[in-house]
């Protein structure tokens, strides 16, 4: 037999085994005869195939790039991106994906991949557009329809998104992506009972999907159906025990409806993954969060003696030291950290809120937050805890220009659409609505309100004749609000400004029996509000008794700073703020609840 018939049957038989489903065969049949065929660019390529099936990245990824180095093959360039997709090396992937597209524009699979990746990026805009051109191209290409039906899922294009997942279901009823689709965007829009029906039917399908059963929990939750929905979650962390979202997940839902078994999978999973970092700071933050900040400790020195990644439990001790009391404790924590992993965000962060709490470094919190604030200029977080530094090292005047209540905190009250006689007979239909929303027993630990309960999900995204009205009323002084920000290209709030607006999350919250907020900002929103629904009559005449108080930072401190400025709360107003500022409320001495409604904002 000669090199080249040697070559070709060796590379014959071996796609035949990886088409069988055997890459252990197909590698045992690629690899004797490595030093023969070296020089063939398909060689590499089955190799490469080989070891990805056998789950061994590394090899497959240098057997990929050998093929490469041969003969750059669309098709080849395509499969390792997919293998870096898989990694969740996405940006990685993308950059293979446009050189398979530069040699053969036309790729179909890069193509698709690429959109994918795009996704996996939260580049929802520019993957909605990739899945279009290809659709015009193909107008029937199933995936390609279920990838253009999640990036406008993902842009809040819920009815469009709908629609797209339906057209599969009619070819394909059983696709079980789209009845997961479908599902999501009916419980988005508050179609609750029809979303369980369609996250069943896909449960049905896809009986081993975590992500399916987590989406159905998710939907029997909201349809009050607290047994079905702690079944399901239960099922979801049998088929993913050791995921840490779907573990928060569970958990926060446990939480809120005072379920005996909160926490309980935290624990179960760390009995078999000690090391496990992600799940023991997740559970110590909910310990420490619930009052039991010794068990939170416990949790991560136990993580970090089973070998656990120091800097990140270094960093979470910092965390639950200082919020104990334990300041100097804390800072030797977070300099520990700081000295494992000098660049990471999160590390320098917990450093400079670990200085201010001790009292230790004032200005040295201040020059790790200007130097984070350059790489991450509109983190709002880091932006409270600037804030907090200025207020600390006494510099006035750039603490002005950032925390100017008179000019950066506005109070509107909202106007009565017309279909309602007065204001007061719309919010008592807004209360009426909100009312049937509030399902649940307790508030969540990891949110800010304390003694009282909180809606599930976005509120905002719902569509029902209340959520509608509420959002035109609130726009309406909302764009007004925005005409009055003055232009200022340098600073965190009115450079970003555009005119424009959305919302970008939405809830209700009604406070009784002492209830408050804690200090706290929005990390996750531009300009912040809330809107209020019913204030008890103790707020008005008991000094600061229940109004929204700004400028005390949400971090136990050895020396403390207090609030500065004071709102008085009134039905049918809404205070608007920066979302970097702190803001807390006074507690409440009644039983009587107060209820408002709280969004985030974000330049449109």
């Amino acid at each position: 037999m000669t090199h080249q018939e040697t070559l070709q049957e060796t590379l014959q038989l071996a796609a035949q085994k990886l088409k069988a489903g055997a890459p252990e065969e197909a590698l045992a049949v690629l690899e004797p005869q490595r030093d023969l065929c070296a020089h063939a660019a398909d060689f590499w390529q089955l190799l490469a195939l080989a070891h990805k099936g056998m789950g061994d990245s590394a090899a497959a990824e240098a057997a990929f790039t050998s093929s490469i180095a041969i003969d750059p093959q669309p098709h080849v360039l395509t499969n390792l991106a997919n293998l870096h997709r898989s990694l969740r090396q996405a940006e990685t992937a993308l950059a293979y994906y446009d050189q398979a597209l530069a040699l053969a524009p036309d790729h179909l699979p890069a193509q698709i991949n690429r959109a994918r990746a795009l996704l996996d990026l939260n580049r929802y805009s520019d993957a909605r557009l990739a899945f279009q051109t290809i659709l015009q191209a193909n107008p029937d290409h199933r995936n390609a329809t279920l990838g253009l039906a999640q990036a406008s899922q993902q842009l809040g294009e819920q009815e469009q998104a709908l629609g797209l997942f339906q057209s599969v279901l009619d070819g394909d009823p059983t696709n079980t992506v789209a009845l997961n689709g479908m599902g999501i965007s009916l419980k988005t829009l508050g179609y609750i009972d029809d979303a369980v029906n369609y996250l069943q039917a896909g449960a049905q399908q896809a009986p081993e999907s975590p992500e399916l059963y987590t989406n159905l929990a998710s939907a029997l939750a909201q349809a009050d159906r607290e047994d079905e929905a702690v079944a399901a979650y239960s099922r979801a962390l049998e088929l993913s025990p050791y995921d840490v979202d779907l573990h928060d997940w569970f958990n926060g839902y446990l939480g809120v409806i005072a379920h005996p078994q909160y926490l309980d999978s935290y624990r179960g999973a760390l009995e078999q993954q000690p090391d496990n970092v992600g799940l023991a700071t997740a559970l110590a933050r909910k310990l420490l969060l619930s009052g039991r900040g010794p068990e939170a400790q416990s949790v991560l020195e136990a993580a970090r003696s089973a070998g656990g990644d120091r800097p990140s439990l270094e960093t979470d001790l910092s965390y639950v030291y200082r919020e104990q009391g334990f300041f100097s404790e804390a800072l030797v924590s977070a300099r520990s950290a700081a000295r494992l992993a000098p660049q990471h965000p999160d590390v320098q962060r917990e450093l400079a809120t670990a200085l201010m709490a001790s009292g230790e470094g004032y200005g040295e919190a201040l020059e790790i937050l200007d130097t984070l604030l350059r790489s991450y200029p509109v983190d709002q977080g880091l932006w409270a805890l600037c804030a907090t530094a200025l207020r600390y090292t006494d510099n006035t005047e750039r603490y002005k220009r950032l925390i100017d209540y008179d000019r950066l905190v506005q109070v509107r009250t909202v106007n009565a659409p017309d279909e309602f006689e007065s204001l007061r007979a719309f919010i008592v239909y807004l209360q009426d609505s909100l009312n049937l929303l509030h399902t649940t027993q307790r508030h969540p630990v990891e949110q800010s309100a304390v003694n009282g309960t909180q809606t599930l999900d976005d509120l905002f995204s719902r569509r029902h004749n209340s959520i509608d009205v509420l959002k035109q009323a609130l726009e309406a002084q909302l764009y007004s609000v925005l005409e009055n920000l003055p232009a200022d290209d340098a600073h965190p709030l009115m450079s970003r400004s555009t005119g424009g607006l959305r919302f970008s999350d939405s809830w209700s919250i009604k406070l009784r029996d002492q209830g408050f907020h804690k200090n706290h900002f929005h990390s996750q929103g531009w300009l912040s509000s809330a809107f209020y629904l019913r204030v008890p009559d103790s707020i008005n005449y008991s000094a600061a008794e229940g109004w929204i108080k700004f400028g005390e930072p949400g971090f136990r401190a050895r020396e403390p700073l207090s609030a500065e400025y004071w709102i008085l709360p009134r039905e049918g107003a809404l205070v608007v703020f920066p979302s970097y500022l702190w803001h807390g409320t006074e507690p409440l001495s009644q039983t009587r609840e107060r209820m408002s409604v709280g969004y985030d904002i974000l330049p449109r």
